[in-house]
């Protein structure tokens, strides 16, 4: 038996006895004066009082949630049976048994559900595989920060910044939602892919059916694009209407980055080289306009700054400056 963790066990019991004396209105002025005298004696007693207090208006501001009342009918069976064991002499160990009950149980839907968020996130360069616990795999690209809080009937991911591959265990009872800045990228199972680059977001569908649903001008949630393998959408997280609509995708330049490569199909060389800087701490910079609008098509090694600027030194005869912080990339002679 561990003594400390009986201790807190204790002092958490007490502590809830204490809250459902003060919350029951009937308190007398003598023990509002030995509670105070409770909360001076450790200081232990006065977190634990704090932590039900905290608690008791968490369950109060979530009494409406679905998934903390799916949870609740355990609970009130492990009230009955508490209330059940006690007898009425011992009102008020009675009381503080139930509160201790309710609120050690409510705790535990309510860490699982509301606080037990795992995150994963790679720096700039860096890329990770996490293999989740439904089966599904999540692969991160470069500077991406994903959160991952899994319900009873829906698995919830956040991605904060950055690139991720989802690959999805298929469970038509628990959606796999990715939201985006207020949008929802839903999927039961699939494999899709989602970026997020300042306020624009991406989505590519490798395989299976996924829905991209966002809030319209009136605050209702609709669905904003459907798509099949080979299709994406492209929007504005700040204005999720400002929309591509489903166009057709090419997955061999999404999902490039999984085999550390970058992809340029056709690309404005501005454009090209931003992406390139997402993988690197020492940047290329493009000087002057000549060349911002100049189009470029290959396949880069993610790192590889000597290729990419071998390709713009032989196809737009830039002339590239570089240092141990940037690689300049100049105009052409004239």
């Amino acid at each position: 038996m561990n003594p400390k963790r009986e201790l807190d066990k204790s002092i958490r019991a007490q502590a809830a006895d204490w809250l459902a004396r003060q919350q029951s209105g009937a308190m007398s002025a003598t023990e509002s004066d030995a509670l105070e005298q409770w909360l001076q004696a450790n200081p232990l007693h006065r977190q634990a009082f704090a932590q039900c207090q905290q608690l008791a208006l968490m369950t109060d501001f979530l009494k409406e949630d679905p998934e903390l009342n799916a949870g609740l009918p355990e609970i009130r069976k492990a009230v009955r049976r508490r209330a059940q064991s006690l007898r009425a002499p011992y009102q008020w160990r009675w009381l503080g048994a139930i509160a201790a009950t309710i609120l050690v149980l409510v705790a535990g839907v309510i860490a699982r559900d509301y606080y037990a968020i795992d995150y994963y996130q790679t720096e700039i360069g860096g890329q990770r595989v996490v293999h989740l616990e439904d089966g599904s795999t999540l692969m991160l690209n470069t500077n991406t920060r994903v959160g991952v809080r899994y319900q009873r009937k829906q698995r919830s991911l956040f991605l904060e910044r950055g690139e991720a591959f989802f690959m999805v265990a298929k469970n038509p009872e628990r959606p796999f939602v990715v939201a985006v800045r207020g949008s929802e990228v839903r999927a039961l199972g699939t494999a899709f892919n989602v970026a997020l680059q300042a306020d624009r977001v991406q989505v590519g569908v490798t395989q299976g059916i996924v829905e991209v649903r966002a809030e319209d001008a009136t605050g209702e949630t609709q669905q904003l694009a459907k798509m099949l393998p080979g299709q994406g959408v492209r929007y504005t997280a700040t204005n999720p209407r400002d929309s591509s609509g489903v166009v057709p995708v090419n997955l061999d330049q999404v999902t490039a980055w999984q085999t550390h490569r970058i992809y340029f199909d056709n690309e404005r060389l501005e454009d090209a080289i931003a992406e390139y800087n997402r993988y690197t701490t020492r940047k290329m910079v493009l000087v002057g306009d000549a060349l911002t609008n100049q189009r470029i098509s290959g396949v880069f090694n993610i790192g590889d700054a000597d290729g990419l600027a071998f390709a713009l030194e032989q196809g737009f005869g830039a002339r590239i400056n570089k240092t141990d912080q940037r690689i300049l990339v100049l105009e052409p002679r004239q």
